[in-house]
């Protein structure tokens, strides 16, 4: 190879091989966009074609409907322009402007009546609520949270919310914003766990929706909360401490996984489907590719 060529310069010599956070780094520099996984864009594009309304008689099964492509390609484009991402991949400069977005919803009195929502259990949005809520609990909170991040992006159009992966990141993201009055003990002081990969990895295994929302729940979520030790541990106040938004990302990452090897959903109907205070129904939560966000 000549000794010019600048391919092989731009690599240092010697040392260790990155790691995936420093990979990660490494890529954003070079403004390399994270590959797509054929195999996950034909099975979201699967589920995009499934949920369509059914064809017309006579017509072609196996012919795709081009508007229906030509709307997946366009959506798939815009969740890859918005990628919620582990948030220890995120540099001092992007916590800065999580922090920052947080303290101006804040202080405009958006961010505290967004949080005093899930004070309201007449949505119905846990198990605790019985039947239902079992059967909310994932579509609400996906809306919720897209709700908050739609609130930050109105003042920072780029930002996502980044999400805290708890089965391999055993440390509670103190760097996140802490609101006044919102409290965070010493975690684990009060009880509650965090799952290891091991637990995710038999959510993930469950075939049926319900069994894995109702252990993602309890086993990946409920403990979760009570381990953080503060706020974020009351049901009614939770979404204070803005810590439980990257709570929620990862609880709707893990959800995104399983929907892409199973093909289950809420069994929901009528108002039950309806996920007040919004409009939104359960049905219009089933896909982040629609919904135009991606985890990285």
């Amino acid at each position: 190879m000549p000794a010019n060529d600048q391919t092989t310069a731009a690599f240092p010599v010697g040392g260790r091989f990155p790691d995936r956070t420093e990979l990660l780094r490494l890529q954003d520099s070079w403004g390399v966009s994270p590959l797509l996984d054929p195999e996950v864009v034909a099975v979201r594009f699967d589920r995009h074609i499934a949920a369509l309304p059914p064809r017309p008689a006579g017509a072609d099964p196996g012919l795709v409907p081009v508007g229906a492509a030509r709307e997946f390609v366009v959506q798939l484009a815009a969740s890859l322009a918005r990628v919620r991402a582990d948030h220890r991949t995120l540099d001092s400069a992007a916590k800065d402007r999580f922090n920052e977005a947080l303290q101006a919803a804040h202080a405009s009195g958006a961010y505290g009546k967004l949080a005093a929502a899930h004070a309201d259990m007449s949505h119905r949005m846990h198990s605790m609520s019985g039947p239902i809520g079992a059967q909310r609990f994932l579509p609400w909170h996906r809306r919720y949270l897209l709700e908050l991040e739609n609130l930050l992006r109105a003042g920072t159009p780029t930002l996502t919310v980044p999400y805290w992966d708890y089965a391999n990141d055993h440390a509670r993201p103190d760097w996140v914003w802490q609101p006044p009055q919102v409290v965070r003990d010493t975690p684990g002081a009060n009880g509650g766990s965090l799952p290891d990969q091991s637990v995710i990895d038999g959510l993930l295994a469950r075939s049926r929706y319900t069994p894995f929302t109702s252990h993602l729940e309890t086993d990946a979520h409920n403990q979760v909360h009570n381990w953080c030790n503060g706020t974020i541990s009351d049901i009614m106040a939770s979404p204070h401490d803005p810590i439980f938004w990257l709570l929620h990302a990862n609880v709707d990452r893990i959800w995104d996984r399983w929907q892409l090897n199973h093909s289950g959903h809420p069994s929901l109907t009528g108002k039950d489907a309806t996920l007040d205070p919004w409009t939104s129904t359960a049905t219009d939560e089933r896909s982040i590719t629609t919904l135009g966000y991606s985890y990285a």
